[in-house]
């Protein structure tokens, strides 16, 4: 597909963005960071940011979620120290551990109109195109987003957008223990298969290796260079609690 088109800018020019590693974080923490960097992104204080982590064991519930989907009892949950959060991102419940590659795109939505399918058909690409590099044929589902072998789906994607900021994103799942997600009905979907990249191959993968993917892919699908903070940004990343964006993920 077509990179989507970033407003404002010539089609020859690429956008800055910062690709930020965040190793292994509680989602509280990360949710409230995501929620200074749409402040900071709407106020143009910073360039557009990819957020990748791992979580700690948590289920999270988005706008179209239904308490039902969740099967486990709020003292089953607290018994196995995860919780069930509710949240503004699309969809239904999921989950998120160890393992699986989480990636919380900060960026303006691209095109007049605010063009959310457009950036989620972006987002679906960079997980195909990921599995690609890793020698997995995956595929779309047009009445859902996220990203299937076979039947069986291995990437999600959940999205908000404040006003014309897109954030949460997706996830991919890597090299994770799968039990948990027989604990919900993942997506709403009652009968949904969900595997890893690790079962697929038949071997283990590691997530640093697939987040390194990732982020080249992400600047290659969407048209993106990735940049460091300037004197100014620095501060502002400062300001934020953010760590400062990886040069490592510079190409070449």
């Amino acid at each position: 597909m077509a990179a989507p088109s970033h407003p404002g800018n010539p089609s020859t020019e690429k956008p800055p963005l910062w690709i930020i590693d965040l190793g292994r974080q509680a989602y509280e923490e990360t949710w409230g960071l995501q929620q200074r960097l749409v402040r900071a992104r709407l106020e143009e204080r910073i360039p557009d940011v990819l957020l990748l982590l791992e979580h700690d064991p948590v289920f999270t519930m988005g706008r179209r979620g239904r308490k039902e989907n969740m099967l486990l009892s709020e003292e089953a949950l607290r018994a196995r120290g995860m919780a069930c959060i509710t949240t503004e991102r699309g969809g239904d419940v999921t989950y998120h551990g160890p393992g699986q590659l989480v990636g919380y795109p900060v960026v303006r939505v691209p095109g007049e109109g605010r063009k959310v399918k457009t950036l989620v058909q972006g987002f679906e690409e960079v997980l195909l195109r990921t599995l690609a590099r890793f020698g997995v044929q995956g595929r779309r589902d047009p009445k859902n987003p996220g990203v299937w072998v076979g039947e069986a789906k291995v990437g999600s994607i959940g999205v908000a957008v404040r006003h014309d900021v897109s954030f949460h994103g997706f996830s991919l799942n890597v090299d994770m223990a799968l039990a948990p997600f027989s604990w919900i009905h993942t997506c709403g979907h009652r009968d949904l298969s969900v595997t890893s990249l690790g079962e697929l191959l038949g071997e283990e993968v590691r997530v640093r290796e697939v987040k390194e993917a990732v982020a080249s892919l992400f600047m290659q699908t969407l048209s993106y260079r990735l940049c460091l903070p300037d004197a100014s940004q620095g501060r502002e990343a400062r300001a934020l609690c953010l760590p400062f964006p990886e040069a490592r993920f510079i190409e070449g």
